[in-house]
């Protein structure tokens, strides 16, 4: 922000020029153009310096602070942290894309007989039934909301989950609470095989949910522990990009299993895959817990760096080198539960933030929409003739937008707020990231209209529709999270797992409000009117955009009264960590 200098008076009658900055008042010639002092404000930092990237968080001398970690080993990480991911959202979409073999399962009906059809003629005539979620409905067995709910309480498990698993994570470090979910995960994959009732089926899904939750927060906390802002959009839509390859091949396998062999082991095949991602989380993510000051993490060094050094160069001789300890230890460094409390209240003072409210709303009308899509795509895709064993390839749709979510909402989105950040004097703005919100928000509405369209008028043409709509519907999400995901840290660095917690949390209990009786909602309005509702909503709240994007700097100037470290920096914490 810049200011120009103007002649104001003085007690004695001389004239001087002065601008007021939020260090005081600077001297200057009259018109000279001034810098603004805002540094101060929390979340603006200095990304360059005369043309020179810094590097924000600033990281420390020590081979074992994560920042420091090789690129390789960063990478490794998050492959490891994106095959686990991809496990968990594969459990999401495909068993959300399949509620109609448990449908039939528990009205009695072998789920075999799917693999036998084309399609399922839902009319008396042998037609299409242009509602083929009453036609479902309609077969026998425990109300079809009740089965829906293998699909949306996860949902909410996941979202209460992160109020424990962040604070957690926070008090005694990220790598124990993540190898815990990942054991949970694969845990209730297994338990999911071997249910015998459709109760302990939901329970199992629940833990599966239970497990997933660290997808949602923890491994967006985890990323911004290793890599610097001007990276973080990249490795974030990385961690959700690359899950396409994986998603596919269980997606288009999962129709074939369940009609040759069964639908338990779709769930056992999803756990023996979730435990081989648990190993991967044990070899390649390290504990990535790390104290910085408020300094550290607007760019600043604690000690002066020489002329064209913009961090501090290793010292192994004081620190020792990165060890067996600090590479696979589980409990890293002194941990302290009043550090979960003051997470868990900070997490209740962010979520009152003017922002955060915006985001978090956001965030929970995409889960929703995201969520009865993975619900009801399938049951349209039958009614329009598709073969069962071609289910499958519904999932094509969602593979297609990842790689698009990776070059818009990371690498694209990185490209801006780092040239904005150049246009501002170097100053970087997490307010940046929202000009790139507003394709996705957009390309989310587009979606819920030709979902809707495609789900209204079923025929043998309109799985084309629904096709393009799921793939509006993923690539905005996806987007979405990854760039909020990165607004917020850096709005609030030094509170980075707190507002992960409410957005995250929220929009999974928000988004299970809005899509827990979805299938009955459907049944009595139709698609294109629950979806038009959705488009809707968005379209509403898509108007806080401008809002946000124009008052987010003053509500973070406001809002940093009340922020404060949330893991206090203490000597003997940095000696435990030194001695890692």
């Amino acid at each position: 922000m810049e200011k120009t200098a103007s002649w104001h008076p003085t007690d004695n009658g001389d004239e001087i020029a002065f601008v007021r900055t939020t260090s005081g008042d600077v001297l200057a010639a009259p018109g000279t153009v001034v810098l603004y002092d805002d540094l101060d404000v929390q979340g603006t930092t200095l990304l360059y310096d005369e043309d020179n990237l810094k590097y924000i968080p600033m990281p420390s001398a020590d081979p074992k602070d994560p920042l420091n970690l090789p690129s390789w080993r960063k990478w490794a990480a998050i492959t490891a942290l994106c095959f686990y991911g991809a496990v968990a959202l594969a459990s999401e979409i495909i068993i959300g894309m399949l509620v109609p073999v448990f449908v039939l399962y528990y009205a009695g009906i072998d789920p075999k007989i799917l693999g036998e059809l084309s399609g399922i003629p839902t009319g008396p005539d042998g037609k299409v039934n242009p509602d083929p979620v009453s036609t479902l409905s309609s077969l026998g067995g425990p109300p079809i909301w009740r089965v829906y709910l293998l699909t949306s309480l996860p949902l909410l498990t996941n979202g209460l989950s992160n109020y424990f698993l962040i604070p957690l994570a926070i008090a005694v470090g990220r790598r124990p609470v993540l190898l815990l979910c990942g054991a949970l995960a694969w845990a209730g994959s297994l338990w999911a095989g071997s249910s015998s009732s459709l109760d302990s089926h939901i329970a199992a899904r629940c833990v599966q949910g239970l497990g997933a939750g660290t997808v949602e927060a923890l491994v967006p906390l985890v990323v911004q522990d290793f890599v610097f802002i001007h990276r973080r959009n990249t490795a974030i839509s990385a961690v959700w990009s690359w899950q396409a390859i994986i998603i596919v091949t269980i997606g288009l396998a999962a129709p074939y299993v369940i009609a040759d062999l069964d639908w338990r082991w779709l769930y056992y095949i999803l756990g023996i895959l979730g435990a081989f991602s648990w190993i991967l989380l044990l070899l390649f993510v390290p504990e990535t817990r790390w104290m910085r000051t408020s300094e550290e993490l607007n760019g600043e060094s604690p000690c002066p760096l020489p002329a064209g050094q913009y961090r501090p160069r290793l010292d192994p001789t004081t620190y020792g080198n990165r060890n067996f300890k600090s590479n696979f230890g589980i409990l890293m460094g002194k941990y302290d539960w009043n550090w979960a409390g003051s997470a868990l209240y900070n997490t209740m003072k962010s979520a009152l933030f003017p922002n955060m409210v915006w985001m978090i709303l956001v965030n929970s009308i995409f889960m929703a929409i995201t969520n009865s899509a993975y619900q009801l795509g399938a049951p349209v895709l039958l009614a329009a003739n598709w073969p069962f064993k071609h289910l499958g390839l519904g999932i094509l749709p969602i593979a297609c937008a990842m790689p698009c979510v990776w070059a818009y909402g990371g690498v694209f989105t990185d490209w801006v707020s780092n040239r904005m950040a150049r246009r501002r004097n170097g100053r970087r703005e997490p307010e940046a990231h929202l000009l790139s919100l507003a394709f996705p928000i957009l390309c989310g509405i587009i979606g819920c209209l030709l979902f809707g369209a495609g789900g209204q008028y079923v025929n043998n043409e309109s799985w084309i529709i629904l096709l393009f709509g799921i793939f509006f519907i993923a690539f905005s999400f996806l987007s979405t999270i990854t760039i909020t995901s990165v607004y917020v840290v850096e709005s609030y660095p030094e509170w980075a797992g707190p507002v992960l917690v409410n957005v995250s949390s929220f929009r999974c209990i928000i988004g299970f409000a809005f899509a827990f009786k979805v299938s009955d909602w459907v049944q009595a309005r139709g698609y294109f009117a629950c979806f038009g509702i959705y488009a809707g909503v968005l379209g509403f709240l898509a108007m806080g955009l401008p809002i946000v994007y124009l008052t987010g700097k003053r509500i973070r100037k406001y809002t940093s009264r009340f922020v404060g470290i949330e893991e206090p920096v203490n000597t003997s914490f940095e000696k435990d960590v030194s001695a890692r």
